[in-house]
């Protein structure tokens, strides 16, 4: 029979254990102690797939693709006039891409006109040489809206022939998939030039900079390109994707085509190109490394 002392001992020992666990052993069910609560297991949120952009025409949406091998010939022009009067209207709505009759921006030049004719309820696309316009499958007609020094031409000149049936809209494959890191969808240049400046440059020339204190590993700096201080790069792969890198963090979405760095930020509405390398072997800087703008945005 026990003592009355354990009896007392034991009974404290029971009330502490419950005061500080709720409960203690025992108890019949078998089960012992409960331990802290175990969070749920949370699946990560998927990077939402950016969305494509709406056509640049709405009227070249409505149409089948046209025929690349659709025969033309000179016949009177339907569209001249409206054709000129796009013209006339890009350049009071847009004035900053022209100096004069001086075309500064071919990239934005022809798809301010395809936006202006879409809304006349005409598709229009480029070529990079002509553009073409129509309102139907059947037939389409073909201007030369940019002369070789890049300034405008208007007026009857321009007008180039009739194809049968529609050449335009011009057929494209599929979009390649958005960039890794890239918040925007995937987009095709209609058109690309040189403009007076690039508007990305000082963040590229820094990013070629940038690496060069981050990775010197990947270059040689006791051989530099004849007469500048450019070094060479040990490994060019590693050299264009840390550029990459480092302007993906700065928000600029970024590739490397296979000759160029083709970047981008915030939209689709243009992209540019930079040559950062020199006889694939040396890095290249300075205002040279500019090459291009191209709307929309190229990749």
């Amino acid at each position: 029979m026990p003592r009355a002392g354990s009896r007392a001992v034991g009974l404290v020992l029971m009330a502490t254990c419950a005061l500080a666990l709720g409960h203690c052993g025992g108890g019949g069910s078998g089960e012992g102690p409960t331990g802290p609560p175990i969070p749920p297991v949370t699946t990560p949120t998927p990077t939402p797939t950016p969305t494509s952009d709406p056509p640049i025409s709405q009227s070249c949406a409505k149409l089948p693709a046209g025929n690349p091998n659709a025969a033309c010939k000179q016949e009177a022009s339907e569209y001249q006039e409206i054709v000129d009067r796009a013209i006339r209207t890009l350049q009071a709505e847009q004035s900053s891409i022209f100096d004069g009759d001086q075309v500064l921006s071919i990239g934005a030049y022809y798809v301010g006109l395809i936006k202006v004719l879409d809304r006349e309820g005409l598709c229009a696309a480029t070529d990079g040489e002509e553009l073409g316009v129509t309102d139907r499958a059947s037939s389409n007609e073909q201007f030369d809206v940019l002369s070789a020094q890049s300034r405008v031409r208007i007026g009857p000149v321009t007008y180039r022939g009739t194809c049968t049936p529609s050449a335009v809209p011009i057929p494209q494959g599929a979009l390649p998939p958005a960039i890794a890191g890239c918040p925007l969808p995937s987009s095709r240049e209609i058109a690309c030039g040189r403009e007076p400046e690039g508007r990305y440059l000082g963040h590229v020339e820094a990013a070629v900079a940038q690496i060069q204190k981050d990775k010197p590993e990947l270059f040689d700096f006791n051989d530099t390109a004849q007469g500048t201080s450019w070094p060479a790069v040990k490994n060019l792969d590693a050299y264009f994707a840390g550029v990459i890198e480092i302007l993906t963090k700065q928000g600029y979405c970024a590739r490397h085509d296979g000759e160029e760095i083709a970047i981008k930020q915030g939209s689709n509405t243009f992209s540019e190109q930079y040559d950062i390398d020199f006889a694939h072997k040396y890095i290249r800087t300075g205002n040279g490394i500019y090459r291009a703008s191209c709307y929309p945005a190229a990749f």
